[in-house]
């Protein structure tokens, strides 16, 4: 796992390679069971109640219930899909105050799974903090995707 945050530039860019096909992985990011079995953990937060409505135009959202009891919800809409290598989408957080960003989720297949290339764009040089904690946050929700695909 290979994650970098480009604050200077506004832009997070994250890796993972997974031993899975693109189509189990881009399946696992795209059904709403699947996304609410593996996109959080016990000890931080739990996303719940996914909508995916998988086209160019669609929206997409979560509810997402922390440790402490707090409620958080993540939605936006889906940009690009072309099935199973590419998914752009818009992403607006409630912690964040609904700041829109916009994510570039690109699957390359390899001899022995996928790689999984992430580029989140659209952040502020005076956005250090969340910047930072978003390119965090990516590399530990690519290894819950990754144990969730690897185990299946």
């Amino acid at each position: 796992m290979r994650a970098l945050a480009n604050v200077d530039e506004g832009v997070i860019k994250a890796e993972i390679e997974i031993a899975a096909t693109p189509e189990r992985v881009f399946r696992s990011l795209t059904d709403p069971a699947e996304l609410a079995m593996w996109w959080g953990d016990d000890v931080m937060y739990r996303t719940y109640d996914w909508q995916v409505d998988l086209r160019p135009g669609g929206a997409w959202s979560c509810r997402a219930r922390g440790v402490d009891g707090s409620e958080s919800t993540v939605g936006g809409e889906y940009l690009e899909v072309t099935q199973p290598t590419l998914l752009v989408y818009t992403w607006r957080p409630s912690w964040d105050g609904f700041y829109e960003t916009t994510i570039r989720c690109a699957l390359e297949p390899l001899p022995n799974g996928t790689r999984v290339r992430i580029t989140h764009t659209g952040f502020t040089a005076d956005q250090t903090a969340m910047i930072q904690g978003t390119g965090e946050g990516w590399k530990q929700v690519l290894e819950w995707a990754a144990r969730h695909i690897e185990a299946a």
